[in-house]
């Protein structure tokens, strides 16, 4: 009785073994099917690629300017670090600064300008050939600033960084106040760069001459220019 069993065992062993080989036999026989792309799929697939090509290209560009940026500020530590004389110059360029867009009050030699429409204008003419106008303004003002004006004034009102000038008629409205000719432009600074970058050859003077406008340039020794909400004495 036993050996007819363990006889049972051994057929119902040798057959799961064998289905189990031909199994895997039929496995490894068949060839694998390849998967088919359509052309939107592949475009789908290609631009996800360009894209992600795009974003490691940004990436390491980013890279590199955080480095560049890391060394700079390391570079300002250590200029802070070994000088003494960088917390008033930095001081000094704030005042100036605030100078110039009209934080601060401002004192000292300088020059005027003064603007004037011309006195005669023939009967043929065009009388807004003769008159002054905003551009005139702007044209003085902007040489006076780019030979260091440190503060500038017309008919005595401050002009700042975000002031706006407009020409009506005879008039000139500056910051919404109107102005009458003549129009004297006041200017803070070094008298002797300032009038010569006016009076160079071609420049502002003979720029506005061509334009019939008349002209008039004085030093002054002490010019006084309040701030734009001054709190001071």
């Amino acid at each position: 009785m036993k050996r007819r069993n363990k006889s049972l065992i051994l057929s119902l062993v040798l057959l799961v073994s064998g289905f189990l080989i031909a199994f895997s036999y039929q496995q490894t026989k068949d060839k694998p099917e390849m998967v088919k792309l359509s052309d939107s799929q592949w475009e789908k697939e290609y631009f996800y690629q360009q894209q992600l090509l795009e974003i490691e290209k940004r990436n390491k560009q980013l890279r590199e300017e955080w480095r560049d940026k890391r060394d700079q500020i390391r570079s300002y530590e250590e200029s802070l670090a070994g000088s003494e004389q960088v917390v008033p110059d930095l001081v000094d360029r704030k005042n100036r600064l605030q100078k110039l867009v009209g934080e601060l009050s401002v004192d000292g030699p300088g020059v005027e300008v003064v603007l004037r429409d011309a006195e005669y204008i023939p009967d043929e003419d065009n009388v807004n050939d003769y008159i002054v106008h905003e551009s005139h303004v702007h044209m003085v003002i902007n040489e006076l600033l780019s030979a260091g004006a440190k503060a500038v004034a017309i008919n005595g009102q401050r002009y700042f960084s975000d002031s706006y000038i407009a020409c009506t008629g005879p008039v000139i409205t500056v910051d919404g106040i109107q102005h009458p000719a003549p129009f004297v432009i006041s200017a803070i600074g070094d008298e002797e760069v300032l009038s010569s970058s006016l009076d160079l050859t071609m420049g502002v003077i003979d720029q506005l001459e061509a334009d019939n406008v008349d002209v008039a340039v004085s030093t002054q020794n002490d010019l006084s220019m309040r701030a734009r909400l001054s709190t001071e004495g």
